[in-house]
C-alpha cells in the first residue's frame, strides 16, 4: 500500500496490519493501520473515472507501562496528521488530498496495559483508465477573416 509505505519511508518505522491473530501488549509505542469504508461517489470526475472515497485509520498504541503514555501517543498521533495532510503520495492525477477526520483516544485497557489513538483520513480515488475523448479548441492570433493590414494613410 503506497500510503503505508510512504510513511514507513519517512517516519523510519514499520506499520503492520492492526489485524492480528493474538492479542498481545505492546513493549513499545506500535503504529499499524486499518482500512476503513470505502465509498462509491454517485458521479465520475472530469476525466470520465468513477470515484470512490476511501478511509484509512491509523492506530498508535502505547503501553501504559510508558510514562504519561497519553501525551506519547498524542505525540506519535500528530506526527502521522502532519505526513498525512493534504497529502498525494505521488499519484497527483489519480487522487484528491487526503483529509483528516478525525485523531481521537479511542481505549484505555489498563488490564491488558494499552492505550489506544486512532487518527482516521479519508481520500478519494479515481478508478479506471482515463476517457480519451479531449476538445481542442482551435485557433491563433493570425485570424484570417479578409482584413487588410496595411497602415492606412490619413
Amino acid at each position: 500500500m503506497l500510503v503505508v509505505g510512504t510513511l514507513e519511508q519517512r517516519l523510519g518505522i514499520k506499520i503492520g496490519s492492526a489485524y492480528r491473530r493474538e492479542a498481545k501488549e505492546p513493549t513499545h509505542t506500535l503504529i499499524t493501520y486499518q482500512v476503513g469504508e470505502s465509498e462509491p461517489v454517485n458521479h465520475s470526475g472530469n476525466d470520465g473515472r468513477k470515484l470512490h472515497e476511501i478511509e484509512l485509520r491509523f492506530l498508535v498504541e502505547v503501553p501504559t507501562a510508558v510514562r504519561d503514555f497519553d501525551l506519547e501517543a498524542l505525540d506519535a498521533s500528530t506526527r502521522l496528521e502532519r505526513e498525512l495532510l493534504n497529502e498525494r503520495f505521488g499519484c497527483f492525477n489519480d487522487v484528491d488530498d487526503t483529509r483528516l477526520i478525525s485523531n481521537i483516544p479511542r481505549k484505555f485497557d489498563p488490564d491488558n496495559g494499552v492505550f489506544l489513538r486512532v487518527v482516521t483520513i479519508k481520500q478519494r480515488i479515481y478508478m479506471g483508465p482515463v476517457g480519451e475523448e479531449w476538445l481542442q479548441i482551435v485557433g491563433s492570433s493570425h485570424h484570417d477573416v479578409g482584413v487588410d493590414e496595411t497602415p492606412q494613410v490619413a
